[in-house]
Order: C-alpha cells, then structure tokens, then sequence
C-alpha cells in the first residue's frame, strides 16, 4: 500500500476560462480531465529558484459538461499549483488516489461555479457532483 502524497497549495485555484452556452437542442456530456505537469518556482526577477524537499506542479482541470436534461454546457479550465513534499518524480508514478487528492478542489469550484452560474441564468441552480477522469 503506498503513501499518500503530502502537499500545499502554492498559489490559489485559478479560472484560465469558464463558459456557459444555453443549448440548441438538448445533450449531455460529462468530461473531466486532469493533467499535471512539473513547473520550476521562480523568484521576483523571474529566476528559477533551487527546490528542496519536494516538487512544484501545475495541477490543470480541463472540463465540457451538459447535465441531465441537456438544457446548458459549462466548459473551461481551472488551475492551481501545488508544492508536493518529498516527491521528485516526473508525476506519472502517483497513484489514481494521488490524483483524486490534488484535483478535487479544482473539480469542486467547477461545482461551486456551475451552481453559482445556473442560479442567476435558469432562476434555479444546479448541483453538479462528478470526479475527474484520470
């Protein structure tokens, strides 16, 4: 049994693009992806700074979702940086748990989002609650 990963947010959950599109005609449509890649840190003159005890990745939330019955679709990408402890690998060894652990927040402002967003368009929100695909 592995270890779970330990680590901090780095900088804040960040909306790279959010939409919402009234659909045509009615379809559903359910993808959530994750994808992490490995991001140096880098200090105020934009200098790559010498990383101890563990790793920094951009954890990145590429979504297109049309829930039941159809009527919208949200769409986007949301991101977050994150310090893994510990950890010096290229990403590709962690465990789908791992993976679940660091893209949850992102996945639940998606949520939040859509909630928020259909509130205001449709006079009633929608819950939505999906995992990432890994």
């Amino acid at each position: 049994m592995n270890k779970m990963v330990d680590f901090t947010k780095e900088t804040d959950i960040l909306v790279r693009n959010f939409h919402y599109d009234m659909n045509e005609k009615p379809e559903t449509k359910s993808e959530v992806n994750i994808a992490l890649r490995q991001v140096e840190k880098r200090d105020e003159q934009n200098q790559p700074v010498e990383t101890k005890g563990g790793s920094y990745f951009e954890i990145a939330v590429p979504f297109e979702v049309s829930p039941e019955p159809g009527e919208f679709t949200v769409s986007g990408l949301i991101t977050q940086v994150v310090f893994l402890k510990d950890y010096f690998g290229d990403g590709q060894d962690l465990d789908k748990a791992d993976y679940k652990l660091l893209s949850r927040p992102l996945v639940e402002y998606i949520e939040t989002l859509t909630y928020q967003i259909t509130q205001v368009a449709l006079d009633q929100p929608v819950n939505l609650n999906f995992e990432a695909n890994f």
